[in-house]
Parts: C-alpha cells; structure tokens; sequence
C-alpha cells in the first residue's frame, strides 16, 4: 500500500510511511472491510488528514482565531469600518487589519471613556 496526495490530478505527493505503519494500516483497512465499514474508516481517515493538513500551513494563511475575529469586531463597530473576506479568511490579513486599527480603536475607546467620567463626575 502507498500514499499519495494528488493535487488537481496533477501534482502528486507521495507520504512517507514506515514498514511498520504501513502494515498496520493494511491490517486496519482489511479489518474495516470485513466489517463493512471501510466507508467509516475513509471518512475518518479524510477527517483527520484535513485537519494535519491544516496545520502544515504557514500561520498567515491559517483561517483568524476566534479572539482575532472578536477584537476585529468590537474594531470595526467602534471606527465604523468593515472586514473584507480575504480578512476574514486568513490569519496574517486579520493581522494586518488589527495592526492597522488598534491604536484608533485604543484612542476612541479612551476618549469615550474620558468623556463618560467626566460627563458622570459634572452631574
């Protein structure tokens, strides 16, 4: 048994595997098929390989984390602005994008809320 990744039938990557996991694959595969579940078994193995997949991307291409897209957020209500899908994909343009903004977004937040304890001290 040999593993590759085929990109757009074209490109092939082959996957390295040691005698021993590859064995061990073998015997999990005709095992799946015996029990009639290979379906499962490709499935989960598609599952997982997505995933590992993932991670060999470079940081910024990697999708934004949560906290990125919620401090993104609270950006763009405060300065009235709005995130592009290409921010909202990747990583380094969500970065780029909080870099941009941050310190405007520090600034209104201080000012309003130097504006809100002196209006609350004055009445």
């Amino acid at each position: 048994m040999s593993l590759q990744l085929i990109l757009d039938n074209e490109d092939c990557i082959p996957i390295p595997l040691d005698d021993s996991v590859r064995e061990a694959w073998q015997l999990q595969f005709d095992r799946a098929l015996l029990a009639g579940s290979a379906d499962a078994l490709r499935t989960r193995l598609a599952y997982s390989f997505a995933s590992s997949l993932a991670e060999c991307l470079d940081a910024d291409l990697k999708p934004p984390t949560e906290a990125q897209v919620q401090y993104a957020t609270a950006i763009t209500r405060e300065l009235g602005l709005t995130l592009n899908s290409e921010t909202l994909r990747y990583r380094g343009a969500m970065s780029e994008f909080i870099d941009r903004y941050a310190n405007a977004f520090k600034e209104r937040r201080l000012r309003t809320r130097q504006s809100n304890e002196s209006q609350s001290g004055a009445g």
